[in-house]
């Protein structure tokens, strides 16, 4: 990409946009993605977005949204309601790039920008890898799907994603990759274009390479291009990772338990007496 770093303004960022095959709109609704940002951000809105012309597509601006609040999620059948005491408002800038294949549910939350992926992920989903990959980032997977996991994490897409996309999170989920940075995305920083130009051309394409023969073996039919249900999406937690605003006490946990459990006890007693 080139950025002509004097045409600031809509008219510049939108000639610019025009310039690399894409369109630009100041503020728009949400994508009907299913990456993190788009699915537990609360009353989310789109700023500065650019976004390819045409297949495939590639995304890129800044969501903003309420993180906590009040969420619901499927949960074995069950609608599941969560309530956080605090809420806080935050940005965070995003590349959505499309694969051509459905591929697992795959995390990777960077360590050098802490837990700050607003997604509450279930334990027992940690994958290892190998080198130091584990230093730079924690990789989520789904239970049943590590080898999944470790035929697209090959060595060498590991060392381009520490080289280039090591400051950001990534998600890989349906048939969509999504670079995600923990502040807002200032589009006219030519910087930034370049960056993101890199991790589109580096990352991206290799991830696109280890990804095109992807089959979810659970399906004899590679041409339906699927994922099994228990591969489509990581166990969302109850608890949060996340840090301030978003931590359940634990004896608020208790207690609530406690008065579910009572209450239950008096139904079955009033029924017996």
């Amino acid at each position: 990409m080139a950025f002509d770093t004097s045409a600031l303004g809509a008219e510049g960022l939108a000639a610019f946009a025009a310039a690399n095959g894409m369109t630009y709109a100041p503020s728009a609704a949400p994508s009907a993605f299913g990456g993190a940002l788009f699915e537990f951000l609360q009353g989310a809105a789109i700023s500065h977005r650019f976004a390819s012309a045409g297949s495939p597509l590639l995304e890129v601006g800044t969501i903003t949204g309420t993180v906590g609040g009040s969420q619901e999620r499927q949960s074995g059948g069950w609608t599941v309601t969560t309530s956080y005491g605090t809420t806080s408002v935050r940005s965070f800038g995003y590349l959505a790039m499309q694969l051509e294949r459905a591929v697992p549910h795959l995390v990777l939350d960077a360590k050098s920008n802490g837990s700050s992926i607003p997604m509450p992920i279930a334990g027992g989903q940690a994958l290892s890898l190998e080198g130091d990959f584990d230093s730079h980032f924690s990789l989520y997977c789904p239970a049943g799907y590590e080898r999944d996991a470790l035929y697209i994490f090959t060595p060498d897409l590991m060392a381009l994603l520490i080289d280039e996309s090591g400051a950001f999170d990534v998600e890989i989920v349906d048939d969509m990759l999504f670079v995600y940075s923990n502040h807002a995305f200032d589009p006219a920083d030519p910087a930034l274009w370049e960056r993101l130009g890199r991790i589109h051309d580096l990352v991206g394409a290799k991830t696109l390479t280890q990804t095109d023969y992807y089959s979810d073996d659970r399906f004899a039919d590679r041409a339906a291009n699927v994922v099994a249900d228990d591969g489509r999406r990581l166990r969302m937690g109850f608890l949060p990772r996340m840090g301030t605003g978003l931590k359940i006490g634990i004896g608020a946990a208790v207690v609530v338990f406690i008065g579910v459990f009572v209450a239950i006890f008096a139904v079955v007693l009033s029924a017996v007496f």
